[in-house]
């Protein structure tokens, strides 16, 4: 071979090599998984749902349904919301509220009936509202003792439209003579939720300063595996430091979590527009006095005086 031959031979294979590794380094790379989630792992029943999703082809039409987990097969009839995802690769997606239930997403291409992503979650429920006094207060408030009833006055905890006034009949120190129940005759929810406060704009009927209002007390009247208990909460408890403690093996009494008395503020009391949430475990709380007892029912609410919204009983 001569030496042009020996030459031509070698940038011959030079570029089959590059040509070769030029080949290697285009080669194609498998789509990344698709991703599918709930932005939460459980939901309130009043609260819309949160899907997003992630490495989606956006050169597919896709959609991303939501159906109730217990529907193993696929069916139309079975979706609860359906939205197109518009050729997006990666988003999130807001849907509506749902009743209380397990379910799952599902992401699909085009009419294709193969899930190619899927997200499960839960629904709780919200609990059960017995009054919020935004239009009007229920009418099944009832008077046990003294001389006022339950009032309903504009604005309330978070800028709500009203709130509930139950106002207290304080006659000496020791003395309260009010008294109002709600029926709630509940065996399912057993945690005891209301928002306290107070409001500057208004005035106890039995006051002279706006906005103030002495210590009350707030409770429930229970069905128990053991009989009728009656637990108590005050803040009064609170600022003396004293123990839960129960009188006659029916009258169970506790320091409240959270302050009741709005003014005052020399002796223990919160600003009077200051609201807070109050909520306890009512099963918790029973046991604490009587650790082998559980909660049948909750039967009534009681308060003797408050500055109330929103009072419900949950599950979670």
């Amino acid at each position: 071979m001569s030496l042009f031959q020996q030459i031509k031979f070698g940038m011959v294979s030079i570029f089959m090599l590059f040509f070769i590794g030029c080949g290697d380094s285009t080669e194609t790379r498998e789509p990344l998984e698709i991703e599918l989630n709930s932005s939460k792992e459980s939901y309130f029943s009043d609260e819309n749902i949160s899907i997003s999703f992630k490495n989606v082809d956006t050169r597919r039409d896709a959609w991303i349904v939501i159906s109730s987990e217990n529907n193993s097969t696929y069916k139309h009839k079975n979706i609860l919301f359906r939205e197109d995802i518009n050729h997006s690769k990666e988003g999130e997606i807001f849907f509506g509220s749902l009743d209380v239930g397990v379910y799952q997403s599902e992401l699909f291409y085009e009419e294709s009936l193969k899930s190619e992503a899927n997200s499960s979650f839960r629904v709780l429920s919200a609990g059960t509202l017995y009054e919020d006094a935004e239009d009007t207060i229920s009418k099944n408030w009832r008077v046990i003792s003294g001389d006022y009833t339950p009032i309903r006055v504009k604005g309330g905890f978070n800028k709500s439209k009203g709130a509930l006034v139950l106002p207290p009949e304080w006659i000496d120190n020791y003395t309260n003579l009010a008294e109002y129940h709600l029926d709630m005759n509940n065996s399912k929810e057993k945690i005891l939720e209301v928002d306290m406060g107070g409001l500057s704009n208004y005035r106890l009927p039995n006051l002279v300063d706006r906005g103030y209002i002495q210590h009350y007390s707030i409770g429930v009247y229970v069905d128990t595996f053991y009989g009728k208990r009656a637990l108590l909460w005050d803040s009064f408890f609170t600022h003396g430091g004293v123990e839960p403690f129960t009188t006659d093996h029916f009258w169970l009494n506790y320091p409240s979590p959270v302050e009741h008395v709005r003014g005052y503020e020399e002796v223990g009391g919160l600003p009077i527009d200051k609201w807070v949430h109050f909520r306890v475990n009512v099963d918790s709380e029973l046991q604490k006095l009587e650790p082998n007892n559980r909660i049948l029912t909750i039967e009534t609410f009681f308060a003797t005086g408050g500055f109330l919204d929103n009072l419900k009983l949950s599950a979670y």
